[in-house]
Order: structure tokens, then sequence, then C-alpha cells
């Protein structure tokens, strides 16, 4: 047995496989991390809609479902300043019957912003209604 070419070639084939094996866990670890960004931005985005379609409409009546869905994703993908001005909006809510969800909604823009590698904006919300006009009105 020549140990001159054996050993050599044991050494490179351990550290081969061990590559490999580092390699595939990285890359495991990498695809778990951008798909769980990916769930996150979707679900945030979602919320987002849902409080700016809120900010738009004094009425909470017709879209309450979706607006107590939105506050139910935001305890599940949420970080911990998000839950905190939910939470705050949530008590608000039931303790006067309205609140403000300005702050929690630019903390949402933000994120998805941070998470999508975009510059964070530092101005509020500026939200714009346009109602139709009924042309069959006459004047």
């Amino acid at each position: 047995m020549n140990w001159e070419i054996l050993i050599p070639t044991t050494i490179a084939t351990v550290v081969a496989v061990a590559g490999w094996i580092v390699a595939h866990k990285s890359n495991a670890a990498r695809d778990v991390r951008n798909k769980q960004r990916e769930i996150r931005v979707q679900n945030l985005a979602e919320i987002y809609d849902v409080l700016l379609e809120l900010g738009r409409n004094i009425n909470i009546v017709p879209n309450h479902r979706d607006v107590e869905r939105a506050v139910n994703r935001i305890h599940l993908y949420g970080n911990v300043k998000q839950i905190r001005l939910c939470e705050k909006f949530v008590q608000d809510i039931t303790e006067t019957g309205k609140a403000t969800h300005t702050d929690l909604t630019v903390e949402i823009r933000n994120s998805i912003r941070e998470d999508l590698g975009l510059d964070i904006v530092s101005t509020g919300l500026s939200l714009l209604k346009i109602e139709p006009i009924d042309r069959h009105v006459a004047t």
C-alpha cells in the first residue's frame, strides 16, 4: 500500500466532504432566513394596506374583520415595537372607541423598507382619498 498517496487523498476527501456539509448547512439556513423574510414582508405589506384603508375611511365597520386580522398578524409577524404600538391601538379603541394608528403604520412601513434593503423614510403618512364625481347628477 502506498501511504504517500493514500494519506493526502484521504485528507483531501475529508476536507472536501466537510466543506460540502458546511456549505450545505449554510445554504439551508440562508434559504430558511430568506423564506422567513419573504413571508414576514408579505404579511406586513397586507397589514400596511389594511391600516392605510382604515386611515382613509372614517367608518371602520365595513372592514372591521380585516382590521381584526391585521391586529392578529401583527402579533405573529411584528417586531416588539410594532406589537407594543398595536397593543396601544387596541387598548385605545377598547377604552375610548377611537385610536390613532399612524405610528404603527409608519413603523410597519419602515420595517418593510428595511427588510427590502430600502432607505427608511422619516416622514409621516400622506393619504389620498378620491371620491368619484357622479356625472349623472343634474346641476
